[in-house]
């Protein structure tokens, strides 16, 4: 039996590209994409957040009478209003625009007097604990030095302070009475050359 001539068979190949499988691949891809940006966002929103629970914020308090209000103080001195730490790098003291370097010059200056009960704290390298704060001049009230009290009780509102200084992540602000808000600083610089200790 004579058998015919083999015809092959041209047999077409799918090649997978369907419309559906199009557009499948470009659903996963735009997915994806969508996935890495939320992910980017929610990330930067964390370190934001995490900054912003950590974030001192400097205030500068006087009074005159201490906290049990039966004695009569005056003080001067830095409140951390922040929720964060406060590292102190520079620190600076002013009476009508002229800068001091310690307590006893501020006293002298204002008042043309000296106080042997004077009490001081040293600010700069100091870190403040949020919802802390360091009374830089204590003045107490004496029955002997009532007329320095007295002066100096009114001449506290002619001081201004400049202090700068850095969250936990070395973001650093700059806190001046002069200014109504805190700004951001690169680094921690004075102002001038006296700074308070």
């Amino acid at each position: 039996m004579l058998e015919g001539p083999e015809v092959e068979a041209h047999l077409h190949h799918k090649t997978g590209h369907s419309l559906a499988d199009k557009i499948l691949a470009v659903l996963a891809v735009f997915l994806s994409c969508v996935s890495v940006f939320i992910a980017v966002s929610h990330g930067r929103t964390m370190e934001r957040l995490v900054a912003a629970n950590s974030w001192p914020n400097l205030s500068y308090e006087t009074g005159n009478q201490d906290d049990s209000g039966t004695r009569h103080d005056i003080t001067l001195g830095l409140r951390n209003t922040g929720v964060g730490p406060a590292r102190i790098d520079t620190f600076e003291v002013f009476y009508k625009a002229q800068p001091v370097h310690d307590a006893a010059a501020l006293l002298k200056l204002c008042c043309n007097e000296q106080h042997p009960n004077l009490s001081t704290s040293t600010v700069i390298g100091e870190v403040l604990p949020a919802r802390d704060t360091i009374n830089f001049v204590t003045l107490p009230q004496t029955p002997a030095d009532a007329p320095v009290w007295d002066a100096f009780n009114k001449e506290r509102f002619a001081v201004r302070v400049r202090a700068c200084h850095c969250s936990v992540f070395d973001e650093c602000y700059v806190r001046d009475t002069d200014q109504p808000r805190p700004h951001r600083v690169d680094q921690c610089m004075p102002s001038q050359p006296i700074q308070y200790p």
